[in-house]
């Protein structure tokens, strides 16, 4: 940079003295013909005196003439007797004069001429004089704006090398700041490479708490257990000592009979009919319920919430069968077996557990989410186990072995899931971000997704031949979706109907016409499928409805409310 200011310096001073130079080859030229112009004028002037003293002498010379021929004339006119020599002699003197007069006009006409010629080559000199003090003018000006010019680039190389060292200036406090954060960066880097250090021995303690924790839950599991084997066997000798009691619960210290469906109503599989009332109430006593499981039977309902045991009742007349013990936290979703020998429960403990309905016995726990299991589901034959937990992920479980042999990570939040065929290989979700999502759950791939609502879903049901899908939505809205596209197929919502936000399962009847689904005013809605239309409302419940379920048969209704009671309608 300097070099460059050098240079720039050389460059001005280089064409200033150019510049310079060319004045003074100026001035000297102009200077010449001023001093031959001065010289012509002294020649001119000599040229005019001698043409003066000439000019008096011929006037002179004139007079002169003038007074020989008056004097010869009174000569002349008198002299008759002054003799010839006289006469002679001032006849030869007039002659001379004469010559003499005409030699004087001759030159006096010469220096006239060349007088004339003086003066026009004056007059001419005096043009270029003009000329030249013009031109001396304009140079003298083109110099004067030149010098400004320099004055002017004098001063702008002034700024611009005051601006150069300023910003020499902040480029050294700019190094300084580099020098300084490359000196924080090695810092951080050093304590980078002591974190990821760290890290990996928190990574390597966390391992070893995961496996003594994992071992911790299977002892506990066996513990469990064998503490469900002994209450069986309780169980089992407190009945032989005791006689059974008659079906019956109670509401408000009152009786209230459970009725029994219509002779021959087990047989008509498919012929759903939309609920008119309730003629029974289960209680669940608990302090809240979750969700409510039927059988494929129709024999047996589950019951799971705010407690950490299972509740199941026999689904004809509401009295307990079994209370299954083994979670650690509430119950947030259960689920029957197609043929009615497992139950499967998602806890909050982050665990599912599965319980054999032969004996009521604990069976398996299947741990490794990392946060609240939320739902849970069998597939149709029960191999495998689908759960979902708060830690984004979906895991696929082999039920024999009680292993997980896939996980899925869903992007987002879920509230459900659903299986699209008896394997379960293809699984819907309904996401927090208003999204459905359909998943591959060999490769754990997603296959499709699609904004369905305006606001979260809250359920995914599908039907039974997994080509529809039956969304609820915080928004208000049940839709029916193409499995395939996921297109909208029908748009159901009702004044007054608004889902609970934690709790809103809806779900198809068995011949899918009818879906169903509880709001947040106690209120349960049925809608027809096909047209869309709302069917009935039924004002029944006291709380904030969380699950409603068709019975297989599709002739009777159970309908769970928050607080407490599952309500059997007809």
């Amino acid at each position: 940079m300097a070099q460059s200011r050098g240079a720039t310096a050389a460059g001005w001073e280089t064409r200033i003295l150019a510049q310079l130079e060319q004045r003074e080859l100026r001035v000297a030229t102009v200077a010449k013909v001023i001093q031959s112009y001065s010289r012509l004028a002294g020649k001119v002037g000599e040229f005019a005196s001698h043409s003066r003293d000439a000019e008096a002498r011929s006037r002179e010379m004139q007079g002169e003439h003038e007074r020989l021929l008056e004097s010869y004339e009174r000569n002349g006119g008198g002299g008759s007797g002054g003799g010839g020599g006289s006469s002679g002699g001032s006849t030869r003197g007039m002659s001379l004069a004469q010559q003499r007069i005409a030699d004087l006009e001759r030159d006096i006409e010469a220096m006239k001429e060349e007088r004339t010629v003086l003066y026009r080559t004056q007059g001419t000199n005096a043009q270029r004089l003009l000329d030249l003090s013009d031109k001396m003018r304009e140079t003298d000006e083109r110099l004067r704006q030149q010098e400004l010019e320099i004055m002017d680039s004098h001063e702008a190389l002034r700024r611009s090398n005051s601006k150069i060292d300023d910003l020499r200036a902040a480029l050294k406090e700019k190094d300084g700041t580099v020098q300084i954060l490359q000196d924080e960066m090695s810092a951080l880097q050093l304590e980078i490479v002591q974190i990821e250090d760290r890290c990996r021995k928190l990574q390597a303690e966390n391992d070893d708490l995961v496996k003594r924790w994992l071992q911790k839950m299977n002892s506990e599991a066996e513990k469990v257990n064998e503490v469900t084997q002994e209450l069986e066997l309780i169980k089992r000798k407190s009945e032989a000592l005791s006689p059974r009691m008659g079906p019956a619960v109670f509401e408000d210290d009152q009786f209230f009979a459970v009725h029994s469906p219509p002779a021959g109503a087990n047989a008509i599989h498919g012929a759903s009919l939309v609920p008119r009332s309730a003629v029974g109430k289960i209680d669940a006593r608990m302090e809240e319920v979750h969700s409510i499981a039927i059988s494929g039977s129709g024999a047996l309902l589950a019951v799971g919430g705010q407690s950490t045991t299972v509740k199941v009742f026999d689904a004809e007349t509401g009295e307990s069968v079994f209370s299954l013990s083994g979670c650690l936290k509430a119950v947030n979703h259960v689920e029957i077996s197609t043929d009615s020998t497992l139950l499967l429960a998602a806890s909050s403990d982050h665990t599912a557990r599965i319980w054999k309905l032969d004996t009521g016995r604990h069976w398996k726990s299947l741990t490794g989410h990392i946060g609240s299991v939320m739902v849970a589901k069998f597939n149709h034959d029960a191999s495998r186990v689908f759960t979902y937990s708060q830690d984004r992920t979906i895991k696929v479980w082999d039920t024999q072995r009680g292993l997980c042999v896939k996980t899925l990570f869903t992007v987002s939040s879920c509230h459900d899931f659903a299986l699209l065929d008896s394997a379960g290989a293809r699984i819907a979700t309904a996401h927090v971000d208003n999204s459905v999502r359909v998943w591959d759950t060999a490769s754990g791939k997603r296959l499709r997704e699609a904004s369905v609502h305006k606001e979260q879903v809250m359920s995914v049901w599908a039907s039974c031949t997994g080509s529809r899908i039956l969304t609820n939505s915080y928004d208000g809205t049940l839709k029916l979706v193409d499995a395939s596209t996921l297109d909208v197929v029908a748009v159901m919502s009702a004044p007054g109907y608004r889902p609970s936000r934690n709790w809103a399962r809806a779900s198809l009847s068995p011949d899918g016409r009818f879906a169903m689904a509880g709001s947040i005013d106690g209120r349960l809605f049925v809608w027809d499928v096909n047209s869309g239309d709302l069917v009935r409302t039924l004002d029944i419940h006291k709380s904030a409805v969380c699950d409603a379920l068709w019975h297989p048969t599709g002739m009777r209704v159970y309908s769970a409310e928050k607080s407490r009671y599952i309500l059997i309608l007809h």
